[in-house]
């Protein structure tokens, strides 16, 4: 393994906090995790920066404590003038999974606040966020313009996380609803849901499909679905509920070309064919791409308005 000194890509504050990590990690004989073993305490350092400048890291630890965590706070806060709060990330899983379940401020806050598309959002450690924030705006602006909202219909936000896309169409919606599989995420949706004066928006703490299902069940039919699932896409279940509820337009937010062709092609069995798709660029300079995709049912009639 080589110990990579300096990386362009990412933010300076990144790399000095990296560093000051390591420089701790040897002078207090703190090893590192190796994942062969499942041995070590350090797996990894997670850094998230807004755009007024201010920093949040995590670090993520094979235990549920390190040795002189004062002391870590302390040097971390050294390293990084801009930073707001140091968090504790419990991953004690055989797996590679970054992230862990139980999360513990050893410092300051345990969540970062960043602006999108005119919101304020609050960011706590295992909550998802795009990286490339201008071109995010592009993404979501596209996503907007494909559920041609006029201020009366219901929208149905799977996969929300922490409500970024629902909360940026909720002005022009009559009612939102978002379904998030992370707590913390929800609780995070749920606050800037408050923070921004949205009251329009709900918000539920459960897995696409169960959500999905158990909506459909209880005669939910949103005007528009808006979906944005993780690489691996839609479940069986995810699809099927859609179906069922039997939406006017479905805007599907993909950041996998494969899984996408897959989903619409099982879309297009229930009717929902594609009217256009766009790719954006959120990660230059690699083969990665987001494509907004807007999918409207054949036969219009079937699709009834929202309850």
């Amino acid at each position: 393994m080589v110990d990579v000194g300096d990386c362009l890509l990412q933010h300076e504050a990144a790399l000095r906090l990296k560093h000051a990590l390591g420089a701790w990690m040897r002078r207090r004989n703190v090893p590192a995790y190796d994942e062969q073993t499942h041995t070590g305490l350090v797996r990894h350092l997670f850094v998230r920066t807004s755009a007024a400048g201010q920093t949040l890291c995590a670090v993520v630890v094979n235990g549920r404590s390190l040795p002189r965590e004062d002391d870590l706070a302390d040097t971390l806060r050294n390293a990084e003038l801009s930073l707001v709060g140091v968090v504790l990330a419990v991953n004690e899983a055989r797996s590679n999974v970054i992230l862990g379940e139980t999360y513990r401020a050893l410092w300051g806050q345990d969540y970062l606040e960043d602006t999108l598309c005119g919101l304020s959002f609050r960011l706590s450690v295992p909550s998802f966020f795009q990286v490339n924030r201008a071109q995010t705006e592009v993404l979501y602006g596209l996503a907007g313009a494909y559920a041609q909202l006029t201020g009366t219909e219901t929208l149905l936000d799977l996969y929300c996380g922490i409500g970024t896309i629902a909360l940026s169409m909720a002005g022009r919606a009559g009612r939102v609803i978002g379904a998030e599989v992370v707590p913390q995420a929800v609780e995070d949706a749920r606050a800037n849901a408050e923070r921004n004066g949205i009251l329009n928006a709900e918000f539920i703490c459960a897995d696409a499909g169960e959500a999905a299902q158990a909506l459909a069940a209880r005669g939910l039919r949103p005007d528009v679905i808006c979906v944005d699932p993780p690489r691996k896409g839609l479940s069986p279940g995810v699809i099927a509920a859609v179906a069922q509820m039997a939406p006017a337009r479905l805007v599907y937010v993909s950041c996998d070309p494969a899984t996408l062709a897959r989903d619409v092609k099982l879309l297009g069995q229930h009717g929902y064919l594609p009217q256009e798709a766009v790719a954006v660029d959120l990660f230059p300079r690699t083969a990665h791409v987001e494509t907004c995709v807007l999918l409207s049912h054949k036969n219009p009639q079937t699709s009834p308005p929202s309850l």
